[in-house]
């Protein structure tokens, strides 16, 4: 299962460390360079604030400038260790670039949930068909649930040969990182623990258990 992922934000004490990639308490620190305050029509707000937090386990440095997130690169939570290369790659390269092109990430995503459902046996082009398919072998609705969002937020961020502008927004590209992840822990990891527990009974158990099934 993918570890817990709690995303870098200024306003929190702890989080995880995207140096080290592990949830950490972080000390906070506040400078302030030709301090300029501004009305931002719901109150005052300062310009030119330079925020840093050091990570209390690895000790580097998390740094913002006013609201904006600035150093280092942001990698979004690991993918679940069953998933497969081929979708893995574009998920980690998604993960890579989400914070800075969101869009980009939208649709690496995208293809990655189309080449997810090839992995799990289907390969139309068409997803819909894909995902009617899995149901049918009995993929549950939660996951199923996933699957159509993906799908529909997917069909709103790529179509063949372009960008859609109106899917920008880095949120929805950690939401459909985090349903990649729990669909292969679905759909692969789980009934990958559970044949590893059966392959453990006595041969003659397992024999019973198939002639029962017959």
């Amino acid at each position: 299962m993918a570890k817990k992922y709690v995303e870098p934000q200024k306003e929190l004490t702890s989080y995880t460390c995207p140096h080290c990639n592990t949830i950490s308490q972080m000390e906070k620190d506040i400078h302030h360079f030709n301090s300029d305050f501004y009305n931002t029509g719901r109150g005052a707000a300062v310009r030119n604030q330079l925020t840093i937090h050091r990570c209390q386990c690895c000790g580097k440095k998390i740094i913002w400038i006013d609201g904006t997130y600035v150093y280092p690169d942001i990698v979004a939570e690991e993918a679940n260790p069953d998933m497969p290369e081929s979708v893995k790659q574009l998920y980690e390269e998604a993960g890579l670039i989400y914070n800075k092109s969101p869009r980009a990430a939208c649709a690496l995503l995208r293809l990655a949930i189309d080449r997810l459902c090839n992995e799990l046996g289907e390969t139309d082009r068409d997803i819909n068909k894909n995902i009617g398919a899995l149901v049918k072998k009995g993929l549950p609705q939660s996951v199923q649930q996933a699957l159509d969002f993906v799908r529909v937020v997917g069909n709103k961020a790529v179509h063949p040969g372009q960008i859609a502008f109106d899917v920008d927004d880095k949120e929805t590209a950690i939401k459909l990182m985090r349903l990649l992840n729990i669909i292969v822990e679905r759909m692969i990891t789980e009934p990958n623990v559970i044949n590893s527990l059966y392959q453990r009974l006595p041969e003659t158990i397992k024999e019973s258990i198939e002639n029962r099934d017959k």
